[in-house]
């Protein structure tokens, strides 16, 4: 099991389902890792006939959990958001709005990898590094004198965010990812 290297670790407040059916919220926060490991028991402090858990609420996940959900599923979310940087953490949030659902949550980490693209002020900004990523070095530096050096690159942009690339908003700018 992976350990969260973050200093804000997902938790979750689990609760007993038939005392919440029964009326009555019994339940603890639990760190969101070890969620699926815990108990009716621990819940109870003892032996007990219930057994059915659920996350009622949670703190820490970084958009990535909306509303309530089983242990089992902020335990996979928890180890996902463990493997991730704090710097990845936001791009991870809109990628798994966007594409969380289309992948075992087993690979989402190395999918995310895969799709993202970085952070950048926004579509054109894109466009022209990406440019100069993928091109030749001598046209790159054909393109930076004039007639070219005017590319403008928000319609440059239009072509690869309509073919293949989708852009997230974020604060200070978006996040990019390869979307096919």
């Amino acid at each position: 099991m992976s350990t969260l290297s973050t200093a804000v670790r997902p938790r979750v407040w689990i609760g007993c389902l038939a005392c919440y059916n029964g009326g009555t919220l019994r339940g603890d926060w639990y760190d969101a890792d070890i969620a699926n490991l815990v108990t009716p028991e621990d819940l109870h402090g003892r032996a007990t006939g219930h057994e059915e858990l659920w996350v009622f609420d949670h703190e820490n996940f970084h958009g990535t959990l909306d509303g309530e959900c089983s242990p089992h599923e902020a335990a996979e979310i928890a180890e996902a958001l463990a493997d991730l940087s704090d710097d990845e953490t936001g791009a991870f949030a809109a990628w798994a709005e966007v594409f969380g659902g289309q992948s075992d949550r087993a690979d989402w980490v190395e999918k995310f990898r895969d799709d993202y693209r970085g952070f950048h002020d926004n579509e054109a900004d894109f466009a022209r590094e990406w440019f100069e990523e993928t091109s030749d070095p001598e046209e790159v530096a054909r393109l930076t004198v004039w007639p070219f050096r005017d590319i403008d690159w928000e319609s440059a942009s239009h072509e690869l965010f309509t073919g293949g690339f989708l852009a997230e908003r974020a604060p200070g700018g978006i996040y990019v990812f390869h979307a096919c």
